[in-house]
């Protein structure tokens, strides 16, 4: 039986309340693209598949009893300890890929804790840390527990402020302070710090718990492999690349696998209204994205000022659709804008991309002086149906090198027919 996070959650805890580990059962809570990476959650070295219903992810009953049961008969010796590891600039050497980042690697994130909140030490040392303070923002490296990269410049935290001390922590860190900022952050649905020990030489975990999370990371990078590879062909993408959302979850695609997979959408929903189709229920999943033409359709894209369709795209081409003047100068974007009946009748775009539109204008036909060099357009306040754009010249540095041009609602309207008339008219209106 398929039961929510929230009920798998309770059904978790209740079963692990008397568990020697240190659990939290709230990773059962899905965050927003959690799933995406393999489809599972791991609590301990146990992964917990997720399943699609109704538009909804939930799990499995009896996983969750499944691993509640196995966890609670988990037994720790604290006579039998081992290194972490910790603290150790290995784990942030400048050789480090993405990759690495990205991958599951419970030492890298415990070390990564330890040199933040050393950071963060070092610059609230004088005042009471807010509850609410987030030590990351303020930090120079980013989170690998979010599969974020870290910047190359690190030296001012391998600098003798953060040279280790005889207490086992970096600068002035005390481990007080670092339980109150990570102490509750988790791996694998699990929180560390609360079994890290100082022995007066090094920082120590039970074997057992170090086990179950070398186990852990194992089985999660080999989960994250397997959904990297496409389905169909068995071929290996880059890391979330291929992953396409359905209905059911997420499955792993390549481009061609894709276009062998799913309709090509020819445009045969031209001047049908939204609202019909939602009726009639007609899955955009059944389609292949008609923008980039490589990933499984998810959305309708429709207009939201005439509310007809333009076709299935993509998560990814959803997206992009709201960068404005990047989406309007992919290849084929503005034919797709014009698959709304209403926009292509009229001759103009939905009113979001009337500016981008005149600041590309702009750009196109503004100069400095006799300067040859296109000028920068900046988007600006719109007053009593007039807008205030401000230009620049990238080459000089004069007060006069910096103008504002006047364009009215009427001329920007002008501005976008024209636009559309030469996308309409295609190559020859070159």
């Amino acid at each position: 039986m398929l039961i929510s996070p929230q009920l798998a959650r309770d059904t978790l805890a209740d079963l692990t309340k008397d568990c020697c580990l240190p659990l939290d059962a709230g990773e059962l809570i899905p965050a927003r693209g959690q799933f995406l990476a393999h489809g599972h959650v791991f609590v301990g070295d146990l992964a917990v598949r997720g399943y699609k219903d109704k538009g909804r992810w939930k799990y499995d009953d009896r996983d969750i009893r499944r691993v509640g049961q196995t966890l609670s008969a988990l037994t720790i010796d604290a006579s039998e300890m081992v290194e972490a590891q910790v603290p150790s600039r290995h784990y942030f050497d400048d050789r480090v890929t993405f990759d690495d980042w990205s991958r599951a690697d419970w030492r890298r994130t415990l070390n990564f804790w330890i040199y933040a909140a050393a950071r963060c030490s070092r610059q609230h040392e004088s005042n009471t840390i807010a509850a609410d303070y987030d030590p990351v923002d303020d930090f120079d490296l980013f989170d690998p527990g979010i599969a974020h990269i870290p910047v190359t410049d690190v030296t001012d935290v391998w600098s003798s402020r953060y040279e280790i001390g005889p207490h086992g922590l970096p600068g002035d860190l005390t481990f007080e302070e670092l339980v109150s900022l990570y102490g509750e952050r988790t791996i694998a649905g699990t929180r560390p710090l609360k079994l890290l020990t100082w022995s007066q030489t090094h920082w120590v975990l039970p074997r057992t718990y170090t086990d179950m999370l070398d186990r852990w990371q194992e089985r999660d990078r080999a989960l994250t492999d397997g959904a990297r590879t496409c389905t169909g062909c068995q071929r290996q993408g880059s890391r979330w690349a291929w992953r396409t959302p359905t209905h059911r979850g997420y499955v792993t695609l390549c481009p061609a696998c894709s276009g062998e997979t799913f309709q090509s959408y020819k445009g045969h929903l031209y001047g049908v209204a939204y609202s019909a189709l939602r009726r009639k229920q007609q899955r955009a999943d059944d389609y292949l994205c008609c923008l980039c033409r490589e990933s499984r359709a998810s959305v309708w894209d429709h207009c939201h000022e005439h509310s007809y369709v333009r076709g299935p795209v993509c998560a990814s081409c959803n997206t992009f659709e709201g960068k404005g003047t990047a989406f309007l100068c992919q290849d084929g974007s503005v034919q797709h804008l014009l698959e709304c009946r209403g926009c292509r009748e009229a001759c103009t775009l939905p009113r979001r991309f009337h500016l981008d539109v005149v600041l590309e204008h702009l750009e196109d036909v503004e100069r400095h002086g006799r300067c040859r060099r296109r000028p920068h357009a900046f988007r600006s306040e719109y007053v009593h149906g007039v807008h205030q754009v401000t230009l620049s010249c990238p080459v000089h540095s004069s007060p006069s090198s910096w103008w504002t041009k006047q364009v009215t609602a009427a001329e920007a309207a002008g501005i976008v027919r024209a636009f559309v008339d030469k996308t309409l008219a295609g190559p020859s209106a070159d």
